[in-house]
């Protein structure tokens, strides 16, 4: 069973091929406000390391993971605000 509840996250970053999809399926999902593009163009590995500090330095959720793909395809992107519905498996 899942139980859905209202939780204030300040942000996420994640990275995508498609940031502006991703954007819009987070606002979409959990309600955050507003997103923003933050890199592009970048390789698997540099947009990891990106994700990742972004995160830490912004004091974002994210969670590493994702698809390989080879090239510069990948972007990093961050959502923020509001009140963030969330699902919890009980």
């Amino acid at each position: 069973m899942l139980k859905t509840y209202n939780t204030i996250m300040r942000c996420r970053v994640g990275m995508s091929m498609d940031p502006e999809d991703r954007i819009d399926y987070w606002i979409d999902l959990e309600g955050h406000i507003d997103g923003e593009i933050l890199a592009s163009d970048l390789t698997y590995k540099q947009a990891q390391k990106r994700e990742a500090n972004e995160a830490r330095r912004r004091g974002c959720f994210h969670k590493a993971g994702g698809a390989r793909r080879p090239g510069r395809v990948w972007s990093v992107y961050r959502v923020w605000g509001g009140i963030v519905r969330a699902r919890n498996p009980l």
